[in-house]
């Protein structure tokens, strides 16, 4: 991903605000915090998608979220603490994925 200055109120800027609080998240906090979080960084990253001039080059990002993310929020969700870390990491490798 290019690290260009990204207008304030872009798609892409505002999905990286949400990168930055679900990466602050700790296994301490709440699974609805934790839930809430998440689930804004899937619909901003599809805002991404959206207004993208071709969506095909961010199918990896999104399968990397809805797919296998989903999967440790579960986990977590669950009472496995080390699942929010391993979430956290399918995150930062999404973003590292978007075109």
């Amino acid at each position: 991903m290019c690290n260009h200055q990204l207008p304030v109120d872009s798609p892409l800027a505002t999905l990286m605000l949400a990168e930055d609080r679900l990466l602050g998240l700790t296994p301490e906090s709440s699974t609805d915090e934790v839930a809430y979080q998440f689930t804004e960084f899937l619909e901003l990253l599809w805002n991404v998608i959206e207004v993208a001039p071709d969506p095909a080059p961010y199918t990896p990002a999104w399968n990397m979220i809805n797919l296998y993310a989903k999967v440790d929020l579960l986990v977590f969700q669950q009472g496995n603490d080390a699942a929010l870390i391993r979430m956290q990491e399918k995150v930062r490798e999404a973003i590292e994925l978007l075109p």
